[in-house]
């Protein structure tokens, strides 16, 4: 069914590209932003409010319950109620203003069958793109996930069964990590020719690959196997930060992206040191020109779903960016690199994903976290009680 025409009226309006907002009233028609009122549009009155694109959360766990039992509520967990769980995660998401989701660790099966349900209306929930289980090692991170695999034969075999089963992007587990006991977050998990081989079937099959790296080695190996994207990226070093300037200058002449995960769990670091460090890293990893998509690992301890605003402002904070390039990050930026065409901005012709709020975040990133109302597809589907 065409979702109705709509008449956004009294806003600011920012596009997803501009450097500031501006007082424009929004239009909608036929689930798409329209360059004129249409005819029979149904007049909304948003005055003192802003109206920018949905935004994208390009890291997020949906199988994760971000509190600290998370691993005794997932291993008890049955997939029906595990589906369950994820859509509701997915629907705390939706009403925060996140229309778009990258899910980057959860049982393949069910990731794929949340995504078609969000798509088709029969759960309500952001459009989602998945990765199913991360590629690991035996043992490895996220192992629990399904996802083991050791070897090039076996890494090749893991990327098709992802491709048949309808994957839209492939991770592997290029370092171990802090939610699996007896990993090494410091170390590589895979060598560099058997993260290639990835690569290599990925790329053959028209899928792109993203690497998780927190320590310093496993970060190389993943630039020397050409992986499309890095996780974390972390440059852990032995309880401190390990940065390789001349590393960060390969990321960014390959054109690697980096997905940092930037969440409002930095803030409860108690080692505030250690969190001025990555700052650092960061900075140093922006001067040296690599390109950044938002993320936040929501689901993890700490993360819940749906704090992707508080997540941008600790970006901020760290990087030194300004508020209008953090925005951009989580929409026009996010969905250039995640190939989402029409997504991403309001100009004419966009997909009428959008995100109202009090103020203007352009200038106050705080107004992210007091929505008014979600659009998705040209759908009211979030509205705030007055």
């Amino acid at each position: 069914m065409t979702p109705p025409s709509l008449a956004l009226g009294g806003v600011r309006t920012w596009d997803g590209v501009a450097s500031a907002s501006r007082a424009a009233d929004l239009w909608i028609d036929e689930g798409r932003i329209a360059a004129s009122a249409p005819a029979h549009a149904t007049p909304i009155d948003l005055h003192g409010c802003t109206a920018i694109p949905g935004l994208i959360d390009a890291h997020a766990h949906l199988c994760f319950n971000a509190g600290s039992d998370w691993r005794a509520v997932y291993d008890s967990d049955t997939p029906s109620r595990l589906t369950l769980r994820m859509a509701r995660a997915g629907r705390a998401m939706l009403e925060a203003g996140i229309t778009t989701v990258r899910d980057l660790g959860a049982p393949t099966d069910l990731a794929v069958s949340l995504r078609e349900a969000f798509a088709t209306g029969l759960a309500r929930g952001p459009r989602l793109l998945v990765s199913g289980a991360p590629i690991t090692t035996t043992g490895g991170h996220c192992h629990f996930m399904g996802g083991e695999a050791d070897g090039d034969l076996e890494v090749r075999k893991a990327v098709r069964e992802r491709v048949k089963a309808g994957c839209d992007w492939i991770k592997v587990m290029a370092t171990g990590g802090n939610m699996t006991r007896g990993t090494n977050t410091l170390a590589p998990q895979y060598t560099v020719a058997e993260l290639a081989a990835v690569v290599d079937d990925a790329h053959r099959l028209r899928r792109k690959v993203t690497a998780h790296c927190h320590g310093t080695a496993g970060i190389r190996n993943a630039v020397a196997a050409e992986v499309d994207m890095i996780e974390h990226c972390s440059f852990t070093g032995a309880g401190t930060i390990d940065y390789d300037p001349e590393l960060a200058k390969e990321i960014a002449q390959r054109g690697i992206v980096i997905s940092p995960t930037v969440s409002v769990g930095y803030q409860r670091w108690p080692d505030e040191g250690l969190r001025k460090r990555r700052g650092e890293v960061l900075r140093s990893l922006r001067d040296a020109g690599c390109r950044f998509i938002m993320s936040t690992d929501c689901g993890i301890p700490g993360v819940p779903h749906g704090q992707l605003a508080g997540g941008m402002q600790v970006l901020a904070e760290l990087s030194g960016l300004p508020p209008v390039e953090v925005l951009k990050l989580a929409t026009s930026t996010s969905a250039e690199i995640l190939g989402l065409e029409g997504r991403g901005t309001l100009l004419p012709g966009s997909v009428a994903d959008v995100l109202v709020v009090d103020g203007d975040p352009t200038a106050d990133l705080g107004a992210l976290t007091r929505v008014r109302m979600v659009i998705l597809g040209g759908e009211v589907v979030y509205r705030a009680l007055s």
